[in-house]
Protein backbone atom coordinates (compact mmCIF):
# COMPACT_ATOMS: atom_id res chain seq x y z
CA UNK A 1 0.00 0.00 0.00
CA UNK A 2 1.52 3.34 -1.03
CA UNK A 3 0.96 6.89 0.10
CA UNK A 4 0.34 5.95 3.74
CA UNK A 5 2.15 7.74 6.55
CA UNK A 6 4.93 5.80 8.24
CA UNK A 7 6.25 8.53 10.55
CA UNK A 8 4.24 9.02 13.79
CA UNK A 9 5.52 12.61 14.12
CA UNK A 10 4.23 13.40 10.63
CA UNK A 11 0.84 11.92 11.50
CA UNK A 12 0.71 13.92 14.74
CA UNK A 13 1.53 17.12 12.82
CA UNK A 14 -1.26 16.45 10.33
CA UNK A 15 -3.78 15.87 13.13
CA UNK A 16 -2.63 19.05 14.86
CA UNK A 17 -3.14 21.04 11.65
CA UNK A 18 -6.56 19.44 11.12
CA UNK A 19 -7.69 20.49 14.60
CA UNK A 20 -6.46 24.02 13.92
CA UNK A 21 -8.37 24.24 10.64
CA UNK A 22 -11.50 22.75 12.20
CA UNK A 23 -11.58 25.48 14.85
CA UNK A 24 -10.97 28.13 12.18
CA UNK A 25 -13.91 26.83 10.16
CA UNK A 26 -16.17 27.00 13.21
CA UNK A 27 -15.09 30.62 13.70
CA UNK A 28 -15.84 31.45 10.07
CA UNK A 29 -19.29 29.86 10.26
CA UNK A 30 -20.22 31.77 13.40
CA UNK A 31 -18.93 35.03 11.94
CA UNK A 32 -21.06 34.55 8.83
CA UNK A 33 -24.19 34.26 11.00
CA UNK A 34 -23.61 37.47 12.94
CA UNK A 35 -25.96 40.26 11.91
CA UNK A 36 -23.78 43.25 12.77
CA UNK A 37 -20.52 42.54 14.63
CA UNK A 38 -19.84 46.27 14.96
CA UNK A 39 -23.06 47.27 16.76
CA UNK A 40 -23.24 47.61 20.53
CA UNK A 41 -24.69 44.48 22.15
CA UNK A 42 -25.21 43.47 25.78
CA UNK A 43 -21.81 41.78 25.90
CA UNK A 44 -20.14 45.08 24.99
CA UNK A 45 -21.71 47.19 27.75
CA UNK A 46 -18.97 46.46 30.27
CA UNK A 47 -16.04 46.31 27.88
CA UNK A 48 -13.86 49.11 26.52
CA UNK A 49 -15.76 52.40 26.50
CA UNK A 50 -14.02 53.66 23.38
CA UNK A 51 -14.99 50.56 21.39
CA UNK A 52 -18.57 50.92 22.67
CA UNK A 53 -18.60 54.61 21.70
CA UNK A 54 -17.34 53.76 18.19
CA UNK A 55 -20.12 51.18 17.89
CA UNK A 56 -22.90 53.56 18.98
CA UNK A 57 -21.54 56.35 16.78
CA UNK A 58 -21.49 54.04 13.75
CA UNK A 59 -17.77 54.68 13.22
CA UNK A 60 -16.36 52.85 10.19
CA UNK A 61 -14.09 49.98 11.35
CA UNK A 62 -10.46 50.14 10.28
CA UNK A 63 -9.79 46.46 11.02
CA UNK A 64 -12.97 44.45 10.35
CA UNK A 65 -10.99 41.27 9.69
CA UNK A 66 -9.81 41.11 13.30
CA UNK A 67 -13.28 40.42 14.66
CA UNK A 68 -14.01 36.70 15.21
CA UNK A 69 -11.06 35.30 13.29
CA UNK A 70 -8.60 32.50 13.94
CA UNK A 71 -9.18 29.43 16.08
CA UNK A 72 -10.98 30.98 19.09
CA UNK A 73 -10.65 27.64 20.91
CA UNK A 74 -11.63 28.81 24.38
CA UNK A 75 -14.70 30.63 23.06
CA UNK A 76 -15.84 27.65 21.00
CA UNK A 77 -15.39 25.21 23.87
CA UNK A 78 -17.47 27.54 26.02
CA UNK A 79 -20.12 27.69 23.29
CA UNK A 80 -20.18 23.90 23.06
CA UNK A 81 -20.78 23.65 26.82
CA UNK A 82 -23.60 26.18 26.52
CA UNK A 83 -25.26 24.22 23.72
CA UNK A 84 -25.06 21.01 25.74
CA UNK A 85 -26.09 22.42 29.10
CA UNK A 86 -28.53 25.29 28.54
CA UNK A 87 -31.47 23.38 27.01
CA UNK A 88 -31.39 20.76 29.79
CA UNK A 89 -30.89 23.35 32.52
CA UNK A 90 -33.81 25.40 31.23
CA UNK A 91 -36.01 22.31 30.97
CA UNK A 92 -35.26 21.29 34.57
CA UNK A 93 -36.18 24.77 35.79
CA UNK A 94 -39.20 25.15 33.53
CA UNK A 95 -37.46 28.12 31.94
CA UNK A 96 -36.44 29.29 28.47
CA UNK A 97 -32.92 28.89 27.09
CA UNK A 98 -31.16 31.40 24.83
CA UNK A 99 -33.91 34.02 24.91
CA UNK A 100 -33.36 37.02 22.62
CA UNK A 101 -33.82 40.42 24.29
CA UNK A 102 -33.82 44.04 23.16
CA UNK A 103 -33.25 46.85 25.63
CA UNK A 104 -34.91 50.11 24.63
CA UNK A 105 -32.23 52.67 25.48
CA UNK A 106 -33.67 55.62 23.56
CA UNK A 107 -31.79 54.83 20.35
CA UNK A 108 -33.41 53.72 17.11
CA UNK A 109 -32.15 50.14 17.25
CA UNK A 110 -31.87 49.52 21.00
CA UNK A 111 -29.31 47.16 22.53
CA UNK A 112 -29.76 43.51 21.51
CA UNK A 113 -28.58 40.38 23.24
CA UNK A 114 -29.33 36.72 23.91
CA UNK A 115 -29.51 35.72 27.55
CA UNK A 116 -28.70 32.16 28.58
CA UNK A 117 -31.73 31.27 30.70
CA UNK A 118 -34.87 33.27 31.45
CA UNK A 119 -36.79 31.78 34.38
CA UNK A 120 -40.00 33.77 34.13
CA UNK A 121 -41.71 32.14 37.12
CA UNK A 122 -39.01 33.54 39.42
CA UNK A 123 -38.25 36.63 37.28
CA UNK A 124 -34.63 35.45 37.13
CA UNK A 125 -31.90 35.99 34.54
CA UNK A 126 -29.29 33.22 34.70
CA UNK A 127 -26.04 33.52 32.77
CA UNK A 128 -23.51 30.69 32.45
CA UNK A 129 -19.82 31.62 32.38
CA UNK A 130 -17.13 29.00 31.81
CA UNK A 131 -13.72 29.54 33.38
CA UNK A 132 -10.32 27.91 33.06
CA UNK A 133 -8.70 25.42 35.40
CA UNK A 134 -8.48 26.53 39.06
CA UNK A 135 -10.11 29.92 38.25
CA UNK A 136 -13.46 29.19 39.89
CA UNK A 137 -12.40 29.95 43.47
CA UNK A 138 -10.75 33.22 42.39
CA UNK A 139 -13.91 34.34 40.62
CA UNK A 140 -16.09 33.53 43.62
CA UNK A 141 -13.72 35.30 46.01
CA UNK A 142 -13.57 38.48 43.92
CA UNK A 143 -17.10 38.44 42.55
CA UNK A 144 -18.25 38.70 38.98
CA UNK A 145 -16.23 40.90 36.64
CA UNK A 146 -17.54 44.34 35.67
CA UNK A 147 -17.98 43.08 32.11
CA UNK A 148 -20.17 40.20 33.28
CA UNK A 149 -22.05 42.46 35.67
CA UNK A 150 -23.03 44.97 32.98
CA UNK A 151 -23.93 42.27 30.44
CA UNK A 152 -26.28 40.43 32.78
CA UNK A 153 -27.59 43.72 34.18
CA UNK A 154 -28.56 44.72 30.65
CA UNK A 155 -30.50 41.48 30.23
CA UNK A 156 -32.21 42.08 33.57
CA UNK A 157 -33.25 45.61 32.56
CA UNK A 158 -34.73 44.32 29.31
CA UNK A 159 -36.69 41.58 31.12
CA UNK A 160 -37.52 43.61 34.26
CA UNK A 161 -36.02 40.84 36.32
CA UNK A 162 -35.99 40.52 40.10
CA UNK A 163 -32.93 38.28 40.39
CA UNK A 164 -29.70 37.80 38.46
CA UNK A 165 -27.52 34.71 38.72
CA UNK A 166 -24.00 34.21 37.40
CA UNK A 167 -23.40 30.45 37.15
CA UNK A 168 -19.65 29.83 36.84
CA UNK A 169 -18.51 26.47 35.50
CA UNK A 170 -14.96 25.10 35.55
CA UNK A 171 -14.29 23.75 32.04
CA UNK A 172 -11.69 21.27 33.29
CA UNK A 173 -13.66 19.64 36.12
CA UNK A 174 -17.32 20.53 35.59
CA UNK A 175 -17.49 22.01 39.08
CA UNK A 176 -19.92 24.91 39.35
CA UNK A 177 -20.92 27.65 41.75
CA UNK A 178 -23.08 30.71 41.50
CA UNK A 179 -23.32 34.34 42.53
CA UNK A 180 -26.88 35.53 43.19
CA UNK A 181 -27.94 39.16 43.50
CA UNK A 182 -31.26 40.93 43.67
CA UNK A 183 -31.72 43.30 40.74
CA UNK A 184 -32.69 46.26 42.89
CA UNK A 185 -32.74 50.01 42.21
CA UNK A 186 -29.01 50.52 42.86
CA UNK A 187 -28.02 47.80 40.40
CA UNK A 188 -30.51 49.12 37.83
CA UNK A 189 -29.12 52.64 38.21
CA UNK A 190 -25.57 51.32 37.77
CA UNK A 191 -26.45 49.76 34.41
CA UNK A 192 -28.35 52.84 33.18
CA UNK A 193 -25.45 55.08 34.14
CA UNK A 194 -23.12 52.93 32.04
CA UNK A 195 -25.50 53.12 29.07
CA UNK A 196 -25.86 56.89 29.39
CA UNK A 197 -22.09 57.29 29.67
CA UNK A 198 -21.55 55.35 26.44
CA UNK A 199 -24.21 57.43 24.68
CA UNK A 200 -22.49 60.63 25.81
CA UNK A 201 -19.05 59.36 24.76
CA UNK A 202 -20.44 58.39 21.34
CA UNK A 203 -20.86 62.08 20.56
CA UNK A 204 -17.04 62.32 20.34
CA UNK A 205 -15.75 58.72 20.42
CA UNK A 206 -12.13 59.71 19.77
CA UNK A 207 -12.10 61.26 23.25
CA UNK A 208 -13.58 58.22 24.99
CA UNK A 209 -11.28 56.50 27.53
CA UNK A 210 -9.33 53.45 26.43
CA UNK A 211 -10.06 50.70 28.95
CA UNK A 212 -7.56 48.20 27.49
CA UNK A 213 -3.78 48.30 27.09
CA UNK A 214 -3.38 48.06 23.34
CA UNK A 215 -2.14 45.51 20.79
CA UNK A 216 -0.03 42.68 22.13
CA UNK A 217 -1.14 43.44 25.70
CA UNK A 218 -4.91 43.01 25.40
CA UNK A 219 -6.99 40.31 23.75
CA UNK A 220 -9.82 42.79 23.25
CA UNK A 221 -7.55 45.21 21.40
CA UNK A 222 -6.06 42.42 19.28
CA UNK A 223 -9.56 41.47 18.09
CA UNK A 224 -11.02 44.99 17.84
CA UNK A 225 -12.44 46.29 14.57
CA UNK A 226 -11.19 49.81 15.40
CA UNK A 227 -7.63 48.85 16.39
CA UNK A 228 -5.80 51.28 14.07
CA UNK A 229 -8.31 54.06 14.53
CA UNK A 230 -7.70 53.87 18.27
CA UNK A 231 -3.96 53.11 18.43
CA UNK A 232 -2.66 54.65 15.19
CA UNK A 233 -1.89 53.46 11.68
CA UNK A 234 1.14 51.42 12.80
CA UNK A 235 -0.90 49.27 15.21
CA UNK A 236 -0.84 45.55 14.45
CA UNK A 237 -2.81 42.85 16.22
CA UNK A 238 -0.67 40.87 18.67
CA UNK A 239 2.31 43.25 18.35
CA UNK A 240 3.06 45.75 21.14
CA UNK A 241 4.61 49.10 20.32
CA UNK A 242 1.69 51.17 19.09
CA UNK A 243 1.16 52.25 22.71
CA UNK A 244 3.77 54.96 22.02
CA UNK A 245 1.07 56.60 19.89
CA UNK A 246 -0.53 58.09 23.01
CA UNK A 247 2.68 59.88 24.10
CA UNK A 248 3.62 62.03 21.07
CA UNK A 249 5.44 64.85 22.90
CA UNK A 250 7.93 65.43 25.70
CA UNK A 251 5.31 66.27 28.32
CA UNK A 252 3.26 63.13 27.67
CA UNK A 253 6.44 60.99 27.78
CA UNK A 254 7.27 62.59 31.13
CA UNK A 255 3.85 61.57 32.45
CA UNK A 256 4.33 58.05 31.08
CA UNK A 257 7.70 57.75 32.84
CA UNK A 258 6.14 58.92 36.09
CA UNK A 259 3.37 56.30 35.74
CA UNK A 260 5.93 53.59 34.98
CA UNK A 261 7.96 54.48 38.08
CA UNK A 262 4.82 54.54 40.25
CA UNK A 263 3.71 51.09 39.12
CA UNK A 264 7.25 49.70 39.36
CA UNK A 265 7.57 50.87 42.96
CA UNK A 266 4.09 49.62 43.81
CA UNK A 267 4.93 46.24 42.28
CA UNK A 268 7.92 45.95 44.60
CA UNK A 269 5.86 46.88 47.65
CA UNK A 270 3.11 44.43 46.69
CA UNK A 271 5.65 41.62 46.26
CA UNK A 272 7.04 42.24 49.74
CA UNK A 273 3.52 42.31 51.20
CA UNK A 274 2.61 39.13 49.36
CA UNK A 275 5.67 37.36 50.77
CA UNK A 276 4.82 38.63 54.26
CA UNK A 277 1.22 37.35 54.14
CA UNK A 278 2.42 34.05 52.67
CA UNK A 279 4.44 33.48 55.82
CA UNK A 280 1.51 34.52 58.00
CA UNK A 281 -0.67 31.93 56.27
CA UNK A 282 1.77 29.05 55.81
CA UNK A 283 4.33 29.56 58.58
CA UNK A 284 4.49 27.04 61.40
CA UNK A 285 3.24 24.20 59.24
CA UNK A 286 -0.40 25.31 59.15
CA UNK A 287 -2.66 22.73 57.54
CA UNK A 288 -3.94 23.61 54.04
CA UNK A 289 -7.70 23.86 53.76
CA UNK A 290 -10.67 26.21 54.01
CA UNK A 291 -10.66 29.13 56.46
CA UNK A 292 -13.96 30.95 56.25
CA UNK A 293 -14.48 32.24 52.68
CA UNK A 294 -10.87 31.50 51.65
CA UNK A 295 -8.77 28.40 51.28
CA UNK A 296 -5.19 27.58 50.43
CA UNK A 297 -3.32 24.57 49.13
CA UNK A 298 -0.02 23.77 47.42
CA UNK A 299 0.47 22.47 43.92
CA UNK A 300 2.67 19.43 43.38
CA UNK A 301 6.42 20.13 43.65
CA UNK A 302 8.08 20.55 40.29
CA UNK A 303 11.52 20.81 38.76
CA UNK A 304 13.19 23.98 37.55
CA UNK A 305 16.45 24.64 35.72
CA UNK A 306 19.38 25.17 38.11
CA UNK A 307 21.11 27.88 36.09
CA UNK A 308 24.05 28.13 38.50
CA UNK A 309 24.79 24.38 38.24
CA UNK A 310 24.45 24.39 34.45
CA UNK A 311 26.83 27.32 34.13
CA UNK A 312 29.35 25.61 36.45
CA UNK A 313 29.14 22.40 34.40
CA UNK A 314 29.86 24.24 31.16
CA UNK A 315 32.80 26.08 32.77
CA UNK A 316 34.27 22.78 33.99
CA UNK A 317 34.26 21.56 30.38
CA UNK A 318 35.87 24.80 29.25
CA UNK A 319 32.80 25.69 27.24
CA UNK A 320 30.58 28.74 27.15
CA UNK A 321 26.91 28.07 27.98
CA UNK A 322 24.41 28.91 25.23
CA UNK A 323 23.06 32.43 25.35
CA UNK A 324 20.17 34.32 23.80
CA UNK A 325 19.78 37.97 22.92
CA UNK A 326 17.89 39.97 25.49
CA UNK A 327 16.59 43.51 25.38
CA UNK A 328 18.30 46.01 27.63
CA UNK A 329 16.63 46.69 30.98
CA UNK A 330 14.57 49.85 31.17
CA UNK A 331 15.90 52.20 33.87
CA UNK A 332 13.63 55.05 34.95
CA UNK A 333 14.96 57.61 37.44
CA UNK A 334 14.30 61.26 38.29
CA UNK A 335 16.51 63.74 36.49
CA UNK A 336 19.22 65.13 38.76
CA UNK A 337 18.95 68.87 39.26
Amino acid sequence: MTGMIDDPDELAALIDEAVKKAFEEVTAELQARRKDPFALSMSGLGRCRRAAAYAVAGTEPTDPDLVMTGEQRTAHIGTAIHRLLLPKLAAVLGARAEAPVLLADGSVSGIPGTLDVWWEKERTVLDVKTVGEHKLDKVLARGESYEHRMQVGGYALAKRARWVVWLYLDRSTGRSAQIVEEFGPDFQREVWQRIWEIQRLAERPELAPRDEHGPGLSYQCDSCGWLRRCWGRSARSGTPGAQAHIAPDEKSVEIALQNYATHRDEEGRQKKLKNFWRQVVTGGGRTPGAYGRWQFYFTKPGKGLDQKAVRAEYEQRGEKPPEKDEAGRLIVRPVKK
